[in-house]
């Protein structure tokens, strides 16, 4: 009788960061290894699955299919298999790290995070708290918070070490109407939000009339606002969503700028809150390899 065949979990980490990353070089990066070497670890796979995982697009990779049927075995495999070195590999760190966060990461990159973070510290707690980068900022200076993400304008810094920096772009409905409006129907946070300040003062720069349509702190009734055709809203390039088009000099609006996710650290930091720092400082630097391409 044939013995069965396992799968290396040095193929499943390459197929997970690629699906994370969405492109063969970046995940390259994330593994350290070449890409070439990614792409034969890939041809491995799915040469023992016989089924092929990913379609090749020219601007990035997507799961096929049986790729999105595997994705759910590969995680689980691998939180099975950090969580029994973290279980038996040394001292299991333990103990609790206040967390602050933008609202926004609430619905995408933080739960991620966490996620990985918790199978391979399953003896740290880690207690979020998600809120305006403003108070967030004013929480991390009363020492109640063990590890702070907040945004800046990227042209004017703030506290705290760059963890990410990323494109702001005025977001419309692929082909909708909202943006051709006069005045321009606007999806914006709260007085105080540095993205609605600056994307306020790109469409002041070129006379744009405007009215704010929408006002919320969270981001996804903002973009469901938009994929209504209700009104147009400066977002990150990585929320994009293939119902939004990226609105530029063509159809009158400015380029709004950069923006900055920087992380705050208690000046004597534990240990569970420098592995969770660290953590995170990995997990935003893979996905800043490759960003969606918002359509023109």
């Amino acid at each position: 009788m044939l013995a069965p065949q396992m799968i290396d979990t040095d193929l499943i980490r390459t197929f997970l960061a690629i699906h994370d990353t969405g492109s063969f070089s970046a995940a390259a990066k994330a593994v350290l290894r070449t890409p070439s070497a990614v792409s034969m670890q890939v041809k491995r796979l799915e040469e023992q699955l016989g089924r092929v995982l990913f379609e090749r697009l020219p601007r990035e990779v997507r799961l096929t299919g049986d790729g999105e049927a595997f994705l759910a075995y590969a995680e689980e495999i691998m939180r099975v298999s950090e969580a029994a070195i973290a279980r038996f590999a040394g001292t299991p760190m333990a103990g609790e790290v206040r967390l602050g966060a933008p609202g926004d990461m609430g619905a995408n990159a933080l739960p991620v995070i966490l996620k990985r973070f918790a199978t391979s510290h399953p003896g740290v707690h880690v207690r979020v708290t998600l809120d305006t980068s403003a108070r967030l900022v004013e929480a991390a200076r009363a020492g109640e918070l063990d590890v702070t993400l907040h945004t800046v304008c990227a042209d004017e810094g703030g506290p705290g070490r760059v963890v990410h920096d990323e494109v702001l772009a005025w977001a419309g409905k692929r082909g909708g109407r909202a943006w051709k409006a006069d005045p321009v129907p606007l999806a914006l946070a709260q007085e105080g939000c540095i993205w609605r300040r600056k994307s306020l003062k790109s469409l002041g720069r070129v006379g744009k009339q405007s009215r704010i349509a929408y006002v919320s702190e969270s981001g996804q009734a903002l973009l469901a606002a938009v994929e209504a055709d209700l009104a147009v809203s400066p977002l990150p390039l990585g929320n994009f969503t293939p119902e939004l088009e990226r609105l530029g000099p063509e159809q009158g609006f400015e380029e709004i700028g950069r923006y900055q996710l920087r992380m705050i650290e208690q000046e004597e930091p534990g240990c569970c809150s420098a592995a969770l720092a660290e953590h995170v400082v990995e997990s935003f630097r893979a996905r800043s390899e490759v960003l969606p391409v918002a359509a023109e």
